[in-house]
């Protein structure tokens, strides 16, 4: 006999209104993507985390009518949410990260009671922190700086590998490469603590943190996925570098500076998106490299 489900279906007006809901919170996105294309990406993944939780926020009821007009002073507000962020980073674009968060805070008030920002919690998180990251790497900028050594070593290496005309010097105690291309052009490239990927390590294992919040399984499990991130992280940083130097080689400095500007985040989108669906599949993963592991253990495969 089929059970029935328990659980209200919700009624046209809730669908609605969290439709209206998710459409207004949407909108503010293809303004950080007009002014900052790819300062969109965290705000964007905060919306997602929003939009898993719909059948819970669609149950929730609006708040007072003072809370409804608080958040509208919030929303309001949040479009003046620059004038504070440049004080302290000046490079900041009009729209940005800062202000949907707040204007997000208002919605929810507008939308829902006040027990809303408990489930809007990772959303907020995850969009503070990961655009908090560059000053954080800033603080980080003494612990690591050192290592530019190493990663210089490495990318030469890569490139030696290829066999390409590369060398590394130093000035100033800043590691230098020079590199012959094709067109047979000196290409120079400084590494900086910048190039190292502590910036992008430290948004990936933000975004790592508020996956892990929601997820049951054990510690274990989930230290060694977080481990593997990480390094992954910093390992493709040094894919990253070791192709805007090939686009140098072949293609010029001037294709390479585009390059340079576009594939940071792609890579970085590409290799979350590829991480998060491999974790949410790891017990598949782990069947499958078990029942390998099996095979190729068997005395007689043959």
């Amino acid at each position: 006999m089929k059970q029935q489900s328990t659980q209200p279906r919700p009624t046209f007006a809730a669908l609605e209104k969290i439709n209206r809901f998710y459409i207004l919170a949407f909108v503010p996105l293809l303004f950080i993507a007009y002014f900052s294309p790819f300062s969109v990406i965290i705000p964007f993944y905060g919306f997602l985390l929003l939009l898993l939780k719909s059948q819970r926020l669609g149950s929730l009821e609006k708040g007072s009518f003072v809370q409804r007009v608080l958040g509208l002073v919030i929303i309001v507000g949040s479009f003046f949410a620059y004038y504070g962020v440049v004080l302290v980073y000046q490079g900041a674009a009009f729209y940005t990260a800062a202000n949907y968060v707040v204007y997000l805070l208002g919605l929810l008030l507008v939308f829902f009671r006040f027990s809303v920002l408990k489930e809007a919690f990772t959303s907020f998180f995850l969009i503070v922190a990961a655009t908090s990251s560059t000053f954080i790497s800033a603080l980080l900028k003494p612990l690591f700086s050192p290592y530019t050594d190493e990663f210089a070593y490495i990318i030469v290496n890569i490139l030696k590998a290829f066999r390409l005309d590369v060398s590394l010097y130093y000035l100033s105690e800043i590691p230098i490469l020079s590199l012959v291309s094709l067109q047979g052009n000196i290409i120079i490239a400084a590494f900086v603590y910048e190039c190292i990927g502590v910036y992008s390590a430290l948004v990936f294992s933000i975004i790592l943190v508020v996956v892990l919040l929601e997820d049951p399984s054990k510690l274990r499990v989930q230290l060694l996925w977080s481990i593997v991130g990480v390094l992954s992280t910093f390992a493709l940083n040094i894919l990253r570098v070791t192709i805007i130097l090939l686009t140098d080689y072949f293609y010029r400095a001037e294709v390479g500076a585009t390059i340079h500007y576009v594939i940071g985040y792609t890579l970085f989108s590409i290799w979350l998106v590829f991480f998060l669906y491999a974790y949410s599949k790891r017990r598949v993963l782990q069947l499958k490299f078990q029942s390998l592991w099996r095979y190729l253990k068997r005395p007689n495969r043959a």
